[in-house]
């Protein structure tokens, strides 16, 4: 199940047009979600969200999880020529 499916489950199942985070991750260790999809939703920042601002927000958590990170590391250039 995509977090998307999850989140349609979830806010279809509740009723209301908000939830908070805490219901939103009740429901998914009820759910038992894959641990990565736990991990996301674990980035959620506490708060109040309709369904699509819970859906943008855990879009952002994995750049928030690791900002920056491009898999690469930082060039030494200039570190050779002080030799």
């Amino acid at each position: 199940m995509t977090l998307d499916a999850f989140l349609d489950h979830v806010y279809q199942y509740h009723g209301q047009e908000r939830l908070a985070r805490v219901d939103i991750h009740r429901a998914a260790v009820t759910a038992d979600l894959p641990a990565d999809q736990l991990a996301i939703l674990d980035g959620l920042p506490e708060g109040e969200y309709s369904q699509d601002e819970a859906a943008e927000a855990l879009r952002q958590v994995p750049e928030l999880l690791s900002p920056g990170d491009t898999g690469t590391t930082p060039s030494r250039s200039g570190a050779s020529d002080q030799a």
